[in-house]
């Protein structure tokens, strides 16, 4: 399995993000021996620091996590006032940062030893040594420019550019705009062609007329070669159009291929995630995975991370057996979890398995019954129960364990894959393991989808969410307790009406003849519409801020004939049309609410500037069975505060624009979040630190760099008391 060390494109951004850090250090560092108010400049010092040692931290990069920590703690002191601004602290700082540079993965780069001498000298000088001997490191630029990558054959990769994702976004959007427009050109010269196909019939009709005065004739031959001069200036223009819409296409491709990122992005995180659990349960398991070379819309691949590693920590937890049942069972000591990903058609599969013992069918069966899903006599067995582990908080497990219980963030897996087009489904077969499949769309702003009719409206569905195409001529169809309901493979699936949800009026006489069996929350239902029209391929876009947010309608695109086809959002569109019939047929009774589920899960809000070290909180926590939410920094932590209370706050120190000790101070005056526990999480372990988080309201402070997930988890439990 490749680490974020062995990709170059990884280690790309890691270079370029880190070497910005290290030249806004090296500016501020010259500023700061000037400054009139070094503690401001410091404190904009410190979170560069911070994010450089965050990212080593990601990359196993333990000599430069060493300095940085080192130059974190220099600064901090500086900051407090425990030493004055002086030429050899800075001159010690400054060569802190030549030695990361020179120790950044590459060719030639320092060893962790060779760091040492630099570790030991900020130690002694946070100790108070006066003067400080810096260390020799064989000096960097004084600005750091972005090195070329280097392979393992030493040839030099062409420099990386940095580009925001939007953008790339904004170009795709502006390609899509383009084609529509060249789409409604080609459609009028369509119209002017046929226009001009009508003059020329006419003329030669007048033309046939025996006995018209010369000047007549003479004005239609002119009009006859006018009206053919037109047809070929316009057909000239259609040759034009469809030219500059070939090379239109080869941009947004070319732009495409800009927003595509390999999967190996999330995969390289699942090592660590995995060891982490397998170390807290006891397990040994290896992680196996395939087709990281895969590429997907970095926005998908964004809105799908989370979801993987769910499925790694619940396979790892309650997946797989530990190496005494599995020797019982016959099996090898060592578990596997296997990720793999793969192209089919216009999608990416990615799937998620285990070679555990399987899901207990009768203890799902159980729960569900417990939980008022199901009746106390179902006998409902295979993919349709299975697919009720993707209700929320549904869990088969007595005891929730420090990671996870086999069904806790599955509902959070399907809402991210269905909020992308895409689609989950769970395999299990008893003894061998368990599989989740993720369907997911290969990006966001070309959509394949399937066209389907109602009266005289075409709309578009991702295919994506499709399971199947059903011809209702043949399908059986049958009134089950006054709901219309189509049988799939021996199970009843509800029959909605698509037509009657939209509100779209149907002609005299149309009856449905088809239907799309798509997947909705943890089953299945069937969209009745009056014809399937094939596949395209569309440009999707949103329908701007003049329409806002039209109900059940995701976005919308201009087809090659001009008509705008409005892309439907089939989640939104059951959620409220459950249970309205097919024409034809009687209305069903009212379906009675399943139980309700008993309680909820409580709320973590978490403040965390350090992308990884958030990451980690929220995975911990969201394994221990809390619902957590996260702010990348004070202010925007503190602009939670005009929601709901959380149960919890988890909140770092030092951070942009509000620290965390401010933060806590305004949630203690904030009505209805008063009384909310706070629990500082921060590198800062001196006792004046201590004593700040204390009087600001915190209840309980806990240091980075003693970090304990277990010791983490009983302080939240003791302080929401669940």
């Amino acid at each position: 399995m490749p680490t974020w060390a062995d990709d170059p494109e990884l280690l790309a951004t890691f270079r370029a993000e880190v070497e910005e850090r290290l030249a806004s250090l090296q500016s501020g560092l010259l500023e700061l021996e000037t400054h009139a108010s070094p503690r401001q400049v410091v404190a904009s010092l410190f979170r560069d620091a911070h994010t450089v040692k965050g990212s080593a931290r990601m990359l196993g990069l333990d000599g430069v996590l060493h300095v940085s920590h080192g130059i974190e703690d220099l600064l901090g002191a500086l900051r407090d006032g425990r030493f004055p601004v002086r030429r050899d602290l800075v001159d010690l700082l400054l060569a802190a940062c030549d030695g990361i540079h020179r120790a950044l993965p590459g060719e030639g780069s320092l060893s962790d030893e060779a760091l040492t001498p630099l570790v030991d000298a900020l130690k002694q000088a946070c100790d108070g040594e006066d003067p400080v001997t810096v260390p020799s490191v064989a000096p960097a630029p004084a600005v750091v420019p972005l090195q070329p990558v280097v392979d393992d054959h030493g040839t030099v990769r062409h420099d990386s550019v940095r580009v925001a994702a939007s953008k790339v976004y904004d170009l795709l959007d502006a390609v899509g705009e383009a084609d529509l427009g060249a789409r409604r050109v080609e459609q009028s010269t369509g119209t002017l062609l046929a226009l001009a196909a009508e003059q020329a019939r006419w003329v030669n009709q007048l033309r046939k007329i025996e006995g018209l005065p010369p000047e007549l004739g003479l004005a239609l031959h002119r009009l006859g070669g006018t009206g053919e001069e037109m047809a070929g200036l316009v057909r000239g223009l259609r040759e034009l159009v469809e030219s500059h819409r070939g090379g239109m296409a080869l941009v947004r491709d070319g732009a495409m291929g800009l927003a595509m990122v390999p999967v190996r992005r999330v995969f390289a995180a699942l090592p660590r995630i995995l060891r982490d659990v397998a170390q807290a349960t006891g397990k040994d398991v290896r992680l196996a995975t395939s087709g990281e070379d895969v590429e997907l819309d970095k926005q998908v691949l964004d809105g799908v991370a989370d979801a993987l590693k769910h499925l790694v920590i619940n396979a790892v937890d309650h997946g797989c057996e530990d190496a005494v049942t599995r020797v019982a069972a016959g099996k090898p000591e060592q578990a596997v979890v296997t990720v793999s990903a793969r192209s089919v058609g216009g999608t990416v599969v990615l799937e998620v398995s285990d070679d555990g013992a399987g899901v207990d069918e009768d203890a799902v069966r159980e729960k569900a019954c417990d939980l008022g899903l199901i009746p106390a006599d179902s006998n409902l067995s295979g993919p349709a129960l299975l697919n009720l582990l993707f209700t929320p908080a549904f869990s088969t497990s007595a005891i929730v364990t420090e990671t996870s219980g086999r069904g806790v963030g599955l509902d959070v897996v399907r809402d991210a894959v269905e909020e992308l087009g895409g689609a989950v489904e769970v395999r299990s077969e008893p003894g061998v393991g368990t599989s989740f499949v993720l369907t997911l769309p290969i990006t966001l702003g070309v959509l394949r989808c399937l066209v389907a009719r109602v009266g005289d409206e075409r709309y578009a569905v991702p295919v994506p969410g499709v399971v199947e195409s059903i011809s209702l001529r043949d399908a059986e169809v049958h009134t089950l307790a006054g709901a219309s309901v189509v049988v799939r493979h021996g199970v009843s699936v509800p029959l909605l009406d698509l037509g009657a949800a939209l509100g779209a009026p149907r002609n005299a006489g149309d009856t449905p003849r088809a239907a799309l069996l798509v997947r909705h929350a943890s089953s299945q239902v069937a969209w009745a519409v009056d014809r399937l029209e094939g596949e395209s391929e569309m440009v999707v876009k949103d329908l701007g801020s003049f329409l806002g947010r039209v109900p059940n309608v995701a976005g919308a695109t201009i087809d090659s004939d001009g008509s705008v086809v409005c892309l439907l959002d089939l989640r939104e569109l059951a959620e409220k049309a459950i249970g309205t019939p097919v024409a034809g047929v009687a209305a069903p009774a009212q379906r009675k609410p399943a139980a309700a589920v008993k309680g909820r899960k409580p709320r973590v809000l978490v403040v965390e500037d350090s992308v990884g070290v958030r990451e980690l909180e929220r995975v911990i926590l969201e394994g221990a069975g809390y619902q957590v939410e996260t702010a990348v920094d004070g202010l925007d932590g503190a602009s939670r505060l005009r929601d709901d209370p959380a149960d919890l706050v988890l909140s770092d120190v030092e951070m942009p624009g509000m620290d965390g000790f401010d933060l806590t101070r305004t949630i203690r005056r904030t009505k209805g979040w008063e009384n909310v526990p706070v629990i500082i999480m921060t590198s800062r372990g001196e006792d004046t630190a201590r004593q700040a988080g204390l009087d600001a309201g915190a209840s309980a402070y806990l240091l980075k760099n003693e970090f304990d997930q277990e010791q983490l988890v009983q302080t939240v439990r003791r302080l929401v008391g669940r």
